[in-house]
Order: C-alpha cells, then sequence, then structure tokens
C-alpha cells in the first residue's frame, strides 16, 4: 500500500486549512489502495482526519530545518524517514493541493528509478528569481548538476521509492554552496530533481490527478478555507462527498473591457493590467471577504509590476498608501498593501 505523506509543524494555521481540504478531497475521490501518514510536532496532529501520526519533537525539526533557516529541507528528511521504514512506494503531498483523481491513480505511477513529481517547472535560466541558485554553484562541486540549462520540477508532489534513498541522502548532503547565499531557498529540491532525471528510466507527472493552487489562486481557496474551516473546529469528514470545487471568481466583462481599455490609454503591461483587474473587481465585490481576495490578488500581480510607484497609486487610488484605511480589507491585508507602499517608495 502506498504511502500519502503531509508535513505540517510550527504555528500553521493556514496549512492546516489546506490539510483539511486536501485530504478531503483526496476521501471524496477514494482511499483505496493508499495509507495517509501526517508527520507533525504535537502541537499539529488531527485525530479529526483519517491519518496516521508519525509526531516530530521540536529538536527534530530543528535539525531538518537548520533551525528555520532552511524550511524548504524538511520535506526531503521527512521523505527520506518515511522511506526508511517502508518498502512500499512513498508519495509527498504538499498541502496546497486538490485532487481531482484518485490518489492510488498517482501512486501507482511510481516505481524504482521512476520518481514522480507534480510537473515540469521550466529550467533554471528561465526565471530571474532563480539566477541566485546558478550562481552560488559556479565553480563549486554542483556545477556539474545545477546550470542555466538545468531543469526544474515541480516537487509539490514527489513519489519515490526506497531505491532513491540514496540520491535524497545526497542532495542532502552539505555543501558551500547551499550555505554561502541567503537567497537559495530550495536549492535542494532542485538539485535532487537533476539527480533523479539523470539516473532515471522514466520520470512521470501528476498533474493530472492533482490541482496545486500556489499561484495568485490560492487567495481564493484561503478565502473559501476561512469559511469552511474555522480554526480549532474539528472537519466533518462525512462532508468530503459534498466538497466543493473552488474556481476562480468570475470577472464581469464590463471590468474587463474597462481594464483592456485603462491599460491601452496608460501602456500598462499583461501583469499590471491584471492587477488593475483585480483592484477593480475587489471593489465591486458584493462582500468583504471577496474585496479581500481580490485585493491580495492585486498585489500579486502589482508586485511584479514596473511601473512607477507615484504611478501605480493614481492607477489604484482606493488602495493607495492614504486610502487603505477605509478599503475594509482584513489586517493582514492591509499590512501586506502598506508593507509593499513602504518598500517601492524608500
Amino acid at each position: 500500500m502506498a504511502t500519502l505523506l503531509y508535513l505540517v509543524h510550527g504555528r500553521a494555521p493556514r496549512q492546516q486549512q489546506q490539510l483539511s481540504y486536501s485530504i478531503l478531497s483526496a476521501l471524496k475521490q477514494g482511499l483505496e489502495g493508499v495509507e495517509i501518514l501526517l508527520m507533525c510536532d504535537e502541537a499539529n496532529r488531527r485525530p479529526d482526519l483519517p491519518v496516521r501520526h508519525q509526531i516530530l519533537s521540536v529538536d527534530q525539526i530543528a535539525q531538518w530545518t537548520d533551525a528555520g533557516r532552511a524550511p524548504a529541507r524538511a520535506q526531503l528528511h521527512a521523505l527520506q524517514l518515511a522511506l526508511s521504514e517502508r518498502t512500499t512506494p512513498v508519495c509527498w503531498v504538499a498541502t496546497d493541493t486538490a485532487f481531482t483523481a484518485p490518489p492510488r491513480q498517482m501512486t501507482e505511477r511510481i516505481a524504482a528509478q521512476v520518481p514522480l513529481f507534480y510537473d515540469r517547472d521550466g529550467w533554471l535560466a528561465g526565471r530571474p528569481e532563480w539566477a541566485p541558485i546558478i550562481d552560488a554553484c559556479k565553480g563549486t562541486a554542483l556545477e556539474d548538476q545545477i546550470q542555466t540549462g538545468t531543469e526544474v520540477l515541480d516537487t509539490g508532489i514527489l513519489g519515490l521509492t526506497e531505491a532513491e534513498s540514496d540520491i535524497i541522502n545526497q542532495s542532502l548532503k552539505p555543501h558551500e554552496a547551499l550555505n554561502t547565499n541567503p537567497k537559495v531557498s530550495n536549492i535542494e529540491q532542485i538539485r535532487l530533481g537533476a539527480l533523479l532525471t539523470q539516473t532515471a528510466r522514466e520520470v512521470r507527472f501528476g498533474n493530472d490527478t492533482v490541482s496545486r493552487y500556489s499561484t495568485y489562486m490560492r487567495h481564493v481557496y484561503h478565502g473559501r478555507f476561512d469559511a469552511m474551516f474555522p480554526p480549532g473546529a474539528p472537519v466533518n469528514t462525512a462532508l468530503a462527498e459534498r466538497l466543493p470545487v473552488i474556481k476562480e471568481p468570475p470577472k464581469p466583462l464590463h471590468l474587463r473591457l474597462k481594464a483592456k481599455a485603462y491599460a491601452l490609454r496608460h501602456g500598462l503591461g499583461r501583469g499590471t493590467e491584471f492587477g488593475y483587474l483585480a483592484y477593480l473587481c475587489a471593489f465591486a465585490a458584493p462582500t468583504p471577504e471577496g474585496r479581500n481576495v481580490w485585493a491580495n490578488i492585486a498585489l500579486d500581480m502589482i508586485e511584479r509590476s514596473p511601473r512607477a510607484p507615484d504611478k501605480l497609486a493614481k492607477d489604484l487610488p482606493g488602495l493607495a498608501p492614504d486610502a487603505l484605511t477605509l478599503a475594509e480589507l482584513s489586517p493582514e491585508t492591509e499590512d501586506r498593501w502598506r508593507t509593499f507602499w513602504m518598500n517601492i517608495t524608500r
């Protein structure tokens, strides 16, 4: 029987909401042929969910994450531990996932030298934010594995067998490139992907059985989760059959046309145009929750905009620094916007 592995530790109310939805979606599709293992600290136990617990000590989590400085490493340590105790495949599942098919369809694709990833994620040279990873490995023993042409694989789903344990060990092995650049946060996963593809007979993917919402759609999910999973309240697993499919809220045609016209007049790029559309949708939303969701989506887009701060403030007057107290956003969303304005006007 294959194992679906989740990991939650520390103060993690949002992760717990995501975990609830992910496991309910798996229940809705059917758990035949799989077990669910939740590795967690004592505070994150979930007796209301159909999981087997493996409790981690505070010291163990600190060791896995280098005292919180490298949280991404915990994924590989958790996989390594789970594989060491099993002879059947283990599939790491990030909490920001929703199953769209029975998990068994996904886990049956895992075999020795046949790893399973969520999806392809481009090449290292394709994104500016990955440049520090390439730079950190130049002139080191990792340069043969981490180059501009190295393919990046999304490890939000990562299925392996005990045959790959040595490769996990190798990717976790301390190396100067892992410690000299504070901007490098997920180099272990990228290194693991490179090592696995070098030795694999075949690489398989699970994006047709699971969806992830790590992009701006996370705000849509989180908005729904706040109503579905109140903090501290147990989840009624009997409701799994009625678990709603969460979709992007509608963007009214007249707002899309208005955003397109504004973008043409003011020379907005595609990302900034979508941010402006999200801003319009925020202030047209019928509920405070909807406004909050769209305001967060708008910020995701605007954070990457090359537009000057004074022009952005004129583009988005309802979210400009002097208007935020009147926007009726959640404290967290208002803080996000205030931090953004402070950072770009320094």
